[in-house]
């Protein structure tokens, strides 16, 4: 395990588990980070046990939370809360660099929180909150790509792309929810202690730190479905060119089809009447290339044979329009 002493006046020390006691006895208010934390470490009968539900209880003498921040890997760490007048304990089942940030901040802030302890507990929880931005981030960023790449050239790799993002958005969206609703619960409890009003109108900010997180949330898994209806849609658009090609090519080609069966039917004036090389030229190269002449013009003029290309410019038009707008 990796310990580490913030007090108020000394500053942060980063100590041994059997040296704990010593640094501890300042006689002021100290937060006592811990990161690794193991249950076979000797000591682990006074660590909280992890894997717990979501939990914001306010007991006699102290608080007690459940949540999570985010580790070096993106992915989350289950986090427990200790807190009370005279400390501040944070147990984490491992360890990132998500947490370099709030150390910081608390060191600027230690003479606030020297005289309002409070403050601390809120200040680590928001960086718990704020170490999930990044995440969100990279994952809009990609969206933003895939989306454009759909509107472009849809793949099958696109939609497992977005599949990930999806159960990676669920995920945090699981661990958030019942955050939540156990923030709001605690807002209402402490509002109903005599002198609490001021730091329950705290958490309640706190509570809509969460909500805001869970909106970011939900917006980027709507944008995940609109994406994949998207990506059914392109791909349906795809199939039907496809289609509308080989139509085309089908429809140039029967008249002559019906001529070349026409010509070639032996009957007896057609044998005796269509035999010099004049008419050859006439019937067989000149009616065929006139016919196909008028059949590409009639398309032409319909739009037909240019449908691509404007679909193409009109996704082309779409995808900037939207880039202008984000």
């Amino acid at each position: 395990m990796i310990a580490t002493v913030f007090d108020t006046r000394t500053g942060a020390s980063q100590v041994s588990i059997t040296d704990l006691p010593r640094h501890l006895a300042t006689g002021g208010f100290f937060w006592l980070d811990i990161a690794d934390a193991s249950a076979d470490e000797p000591t682990s009968t006074w660590l909280p046990r992890f894997g717990q539900r979501a939990r914001f209880e306010l007991g006699p003498q102290q608080v007690r939370i459940s949540t999570f921040t985010a580790g070096a890997t993106g992915g989350p760490i289950e986090v427990h809360v200790l807190f009370t007048h005279a400390w501040l304990l944070t147990v984490r089942a491992g360890a990132g660099n998500a947490m370099d940030r709030v150390h910081r901040v608390y060191g600027t802030f230690r003479n606030e929180i020297a005289s309002n302890p409070a403050l601390g507990l809120l200040i680590v929880l928001d960086d718990f909150i704020a170490s999930f931005h990044p995440i969100l981030d990279q994952a809009e960023q990609a969206l933003y790509e895939l989306e454009d790449e759909i509107l472009r050239t849809p793949r099958e790799a696109q939609l497992q792309q977005l599949s990930t993002l999806r159960q990676q958005l669920s995920s945090l969206h699981r661990l958030w929810e019942p955050q939540r609703e156990a923030v709001a619960t605690f807002s209402v409890a402490v509002g109903g202690v005599p002198g609490m009003s001021e730091k329950a109108e705290h958490f309640r900010d706190y509570a809509e730190r969460i909500a805001d997180l869970i909106d970011k949330i939900d917006d980027l898994r709507q944008r995940i479905r609109d994406a994949m209806e998207s990506y059914g849609t392109s791909v349906s658009n795809r199939q039907a060119r496809i289609i509308n090609r080989l139509t085309i090519l089908s429809a140039i080609f029967l008249p002559l089809t019906f001529l070349t069966g026409f010509f070639g039917m032996n009957f007896q004036w057609l044998i005796e009447s269509i035999a010099s090389f004049r008419v050859f030229l006439i019937l067989g190269i000149g009616l065929f290339v006139a016919t196909l002449v008028t059949t590409l013009a009639l398309f032409h003029g319909r739009g037909w044979l240019d449908g691509d290309r404007r679909t193409s410019r009109a996704n082309g038009r779409s995808t900037g329009a939207g880039r202008r707008a984000s």
